[in-house]
């Protein structure tokens, strides 16, 4: 490990953080964080050494271009698409039957460099009136700010505040956004290059507003189906520390991370783990 640089990330200041990985990584060194906002990447991902859990960042070498990406994406959401045709239909149906109100829901995200597109789900909840569905998305924005100007817990994070009225949601929303079949319609997104198969998960503009100036590092490439959050922060941890995972992911993206995430992906569904 000669040369390898070793930080404990909870002595330092995130963008100070970054920076120094950045340019270490440029350097070619390998770098080794530990605690801080990485402290349950570390112990979930990470490897382990002289008694503590870290997240190692390699750096790259030559690395995919960026085109094989789109490749990848297109063949395997055209794919995916087609052998889960029946699974699509049905889901179709029971969504009509559920309630009153379109199948599909949609709404404005951030995504690749900060441009915004239409994201696209199964409805999993009865739907409101104009006038309440505005009020509800200004409860959610107040709910988020307070979540994002909290101080830090222990392990650097902030506690989550999920406004979701459980009332709203149907029988098979609940089945859907259990196992995360709600969002399947996220492979159309992925088909037209608005997303990616693996990525950050994307955001909605408010909360794109209050991220911290470090954690915008996580828009230079495009959001994803599944990710480093959904695989081993989702239900676990708070604000900060799933941007930081974000952030990681964009410093070690690779087609062998890609890989690995989606089978992970695939378990932690049919686990239903983290359920929203």
């Amino acid at each position: 490990m000669d040369g390898d640089v070793f930080i404990d990330a909870g002595d330092t200041e995130p963008e100070t953080l970054l920076r120094r990985v950045e340019a270490d990584l440029r350097a070619g060194r390998q770098v080794w964080l530990h605690g801080g906002l990485f402290q349950t990447l570390a112990v979930r991902a990470g490897r382990r050494h002289h008694g503590h859990s870290w997240v190692v960042v390699s750096p790259r070498v030559g690395g995919e271009p960026h085109w094989l990406y789109r490749i990848r994406d297109v063949v395997a959401s055209l794919l995916a698409l087609l052998a889960l045709a029946p699974v699509l239909a049905v889901i179709v149906l029971l969504v009509k039957r559920s309630s009153p109100g379109p199948v599909l829901y949609s709404t404005t995200v951030i995504g690749e460099s900060g441009r915004p597109f239409t994201w696209y789900k199964f409805r999993s909840m009865r739907p409101l009136s104009p006038e309440e569905d505005e009020r509800r998305r200004r409860e959610k924005f107040r709910a988020f700010a307070d979540r994002s100007s909290q101080p830090s817990g222990e392990g650097g994070q902030r506690p989550e505040h999920k406004v979701i009225d459980e009332s709203r949601v149907t029988g098979i929303g609940r089945v859907l956004r259990r196992y995360s079949l709600d969002e399947l319609p996220q492979l159309l997104n992925v088909l037209k290059g608005q997303m990616s198969l693996v990525g950050p998960r994307p955001c909605l503009p408010y909360e794109a507003e209050l991220f911290p100036a470090w954690a915008r590092r996580r828009f230079a490439v495009r959001p994803g189906l599944s990710g480093v959050w959904q695989v081993h922060g989702r239900g676990r941890v708070g604000f900060e520390e799933a941007l930081a995972m974000d952030v990681c992911y964009v410093l070690t993206r690779s087609f062998r991370l890609d890989l690995r995430l989606i089978v992970q992906t695939v378990a932690v569904v049919l686990r239903g783990e983290g359920g929203r």
